[in-house]
């Protein structure tokens, strides 16, 4: 209502800020986090054993760190920013009024471990004898503190715009901060970039390394890792969904889209697959079939990319759970906006009020700020494009289903409006129908 919108009307506001996410995630938990922790565990073990081909092997691990997480890494990064501030720029700068000072911590911490990660890797071959070689590990020490302690700070601020707490009443930073899915996010997080790192890196060691004792000594490594992060992912999963709102607890399989038995076949097939990699990495490391560490891989992504999916969707209908929707209207100012008009209070709207000339025009800035945020005429995304979903609606069935919307789909916020907005909306949307139709038929 703030601000103006952006429509990616074909690909979907909310697919933009997934895609980038997901992505993001991977890198910033699998490879920055969770190979961290791998490298310097390889280094010492290297260290240990005089075991200089092990030794190179964690160095060749931490060049691809530091390529991924300076490209890639970086750029997805920004790119959330980015995207975020363009598409959902209601609830950022609601979340950089609340956590401001956590981002400046975060940032001072982000930028400590790119100077690690830069030092520990250039280093690396001339820091290799006794005194400095301990010194050296102990900078691996830091880098992983440091990546750790990135994802410390993050979670407290992506954790509580599903579970705010007290947050709603003090507005206090720490009642945020420290909200009711804090611990259990953070641990599930940390364990689960253990998991996905290990998952990564094996299916490039199986592939690049052929001596099976090398390969053997690497597999020890993640072994020791695996079967410390695989049940406490599991516990902190449990922990986590037992912390969630039972409302938005019950939309965990509606996020992703599939039937209940699917998505169940499919979370304990790739459990199953991780805990099948684990033993064998300890009974057999010298023989990891070349399919099995490729299941591995795809399990790993897959649940990341499905915590990532799930977390974002069973806030609906808010974006800050019981405090903005998730189209940036406040929930507290509903009665207001009912009573004075969305438009009036729209800085950005074109049309201030509804007339019988502009009835199109104000239901366009009415959807546009109300709606547009998830929905769409036409786009790829037909189970919310309206085309599709009101397909044979006429203006007044729109008009008697807006007022209730909220009732008849838990997901969509409640309409904030006056009735002359809710027809102009309905004009609106019977409008581009028809025009759509006309479009279809030619």
């Amino acid at each position: 209502m703030n601000f103006p919108s952006v429509d990616y009307t074909w690909f979907g506001n909310g697919t933009v800020i997934a895609l980038i996410a997901i992505i993001h995630v991977i890198i910033s938990h699998g490879v920055a986090i969770g190979t961290s922790v791998l490298v310097v565990s390889t280094e010492y073990r290297a260290m240990k054993r005089k075991n200089e081909a092990l030794d190179q092997v964690a160095k060749t691990m931490l060049k691809w760190v530091l390529i991924i997480t300076t490209t890639m890494g970086a750029m997805t990064g920004v790119g959330i920013w980015f995207s975020t501030t363009v598409i959902q720029p209601d609830s950022i700068s609601s979340l950089l009024r609340i956590f401001f000072w956590a981002w400046v911590v975060e940032w001072g911490a982000f930028i400590s471990e790119v100077i690690i990660l830069i030092v520990y890797y250039y280093t690396w071959d001339k820091w290799k004898e006794g005194e400095r070689k301990r010194k050296h590990i102990m900078l691996g020490v830091a880098l992983s503190i440091a990546s750790w302690v990135t994802m410390v700070i993050i979670t407290g601020v992506l954790a509580a715009k599903l579970t705010p707490g007290r947050w709603i009443d003090t507005f206090s930073f720490w009642n945020a901060f420290l909200n009711p899915t804090y611990f259990p996010s953070l641990g599930f997080r940390m364990f689960l970039a253990i998991m996905l790192a290990i998952s990564l890196v094996s299916f490039f060691i199986r592939w690049r390394i052929k001596d099976k004792a090398l390969r053997t000594e690497v597999f020890r490594v993640f072994a020791f890792w695996g079967a410390i992060a695989l049940p406490l992912t599991f516990i902190t999963g449990l922990w986590y969904l037992w912390a969630i709102p039972t409302e938005a607890y019950n939309m965990i399989v509606w996020s992703t889209g599939m039937s209940e038995v699917i998505f169940k076949s499919l979370n304990i097939l790739g459990f199953s697959i991780l805990l099948i990699f684990l033993v064998w990495l300890v009974k057999s490391p010298k023989n990891v079939p070349w399919m099995l560490s490729i299941a591995v891989m795809f399990s790993s992504i897959g649940f990341i990319g499905e915590f990532e999916v799930v977390r974002e969707s069973v806030r609906k209908p808010y974006i800050i759970y019981n405090y903005m929707y998730a189209n940036g209207m406040l929930a507290k100012d509903e009665e207001e906006l009912k009573k004075e008009g969305y438009l009036a209070n729209a800085t950005w709207a074109k049309e201030k009020e509804v007339t019988d000339n502009n009835m199109v025009e104000a239901g366009r800035d009415v959807f546009v700020g109300q709606c547009i945020t998830c929905h769409t005429i036409d786009g790829w995304r037909d189970t919310r494009a309206l085309a599709t979903r009101m397909k044979g609606w006429d203006k007044e069935a729109i008009m008697s289903f807006i007022p209730n919307m909220h009732y008849a789909q838990v997901a969509m916020p409640p309409f904030m409006g006056t009735e002359e907005e809710i027809e102009a909306l309905a004009t609106y949307i019977v409008t581009e129908l028809e025009n759509d139709k006309e479009v279809t038929q030619k």
